[in-house]
């Protein structure tokens, strides 16, 4: 089954492209299912540099439930969690298919926010983030979580990330909480996926779904073979979807 689950467009604030032309291009390229995932808008405008303004959630919303009676879509977010805005993300869900977590900022006891792509990332912001990312699979609100590996973007594989990705991986499998294998890090030059990342995933039986992570429509597909390569190469079992709602997976070869 060909799908992608992880999709933006314009509406992000930071991507480029339309609802219909996604859906366009998933059909060119034999896509049986689309996911549309905007950044998770916050009424209080909270990470508005990155996100879609909050008064665009329901033209958003509108815009992919209109795709449903010529193409498969689903409607959905990719939230960063914050254990504080628990009920909001309750209230989201509701409304919509699916939400998936991608942690993109750490926060710092000073009230600041680093983005995990910068290159000054410390000892604490790493251990932060690894706690961001096993209390969202902990919160039971999503789906998947999306680019588990991206902190490796601007931090080397030394010991201290072996040990942050062997706790984000242990966790993964105790809650059963599919991982994504992203194929944006590839498509900008950046050190996700990280091969070392998968490789001990793969040693503990964990599986991967594949996912580009558009930004731009002539992206949507363009990752997949470089995916399905990178997964074969360190024999990585891949999930599919398997029931649509709720959104669950299952390994390809149990299909």
């Amino acid at each position: 089954m060909k799908y992608n689950l992880h999709t933006h467009s314009f509406y992000c604030g930071h991507g480029s492209g339309k609802i219909g032309e996604y859906a366009e291009e998933a059909e060119r390229n034999g896509f049986s299912l689309l996911g549309f995932s905007e950044h998770c808008p916050f009424p209080d405008e909270f990470l508005s540099r990155s996100r879609m303004p909050y008064s665009a959630r329901n033209a958003y919303e509108s815009d992919v439930r209109a795709l449903s009676a010529s193409f498969p879509v689903l409607l959905g977010y990719e939230v960063d969690y914050f254990p504080g805005r628990k009920g909001y993300y309750e209230e989201v869900l509701k409304d919509v298919d699916y939400l998936i977590t991608g942690t993109h900022y750490i926060p710092r006891k000073d009230g600041s926010m680093v983005s995990v792509f910068d290159a000054d990332l410390t000892s604490s912001d790493l251990s932060v983030y690894a706690d961001a990312v096993i209390k969202a699979m902990e919160s039971g609100l999503f789906s998947f979580t999306a680019h588990p590996d991206v902190f490796l973007s601007s931090h080397p594989f030394d010991e201290e990330s072996k040990a942050i990705s062997r706790a984000i991986l242990e966790a993964a499998k105790d809650l059963g909480m599919p991982l994504e294998l992203n194929g944006n890090g590839h498509l900008k030059g950046r050190g996700y996926p990280s091969r070392e990342f998968w490789e001990t995933a793969k040693d503990m039986g964990i599986p991967a779904l594949l996912s580009s992570d558009a930004h731009r429509v002539q992206d949507l597909a363009a990752p997949f073979d470089f995916l399905r390569s990178f997964a074969e190469d360190i024999t990585l079992e891949i999930l599919e979807p398997c029931s649509l709602h709720p959104l669950s997976f299952r390994k390809e070869k149990e299909s």
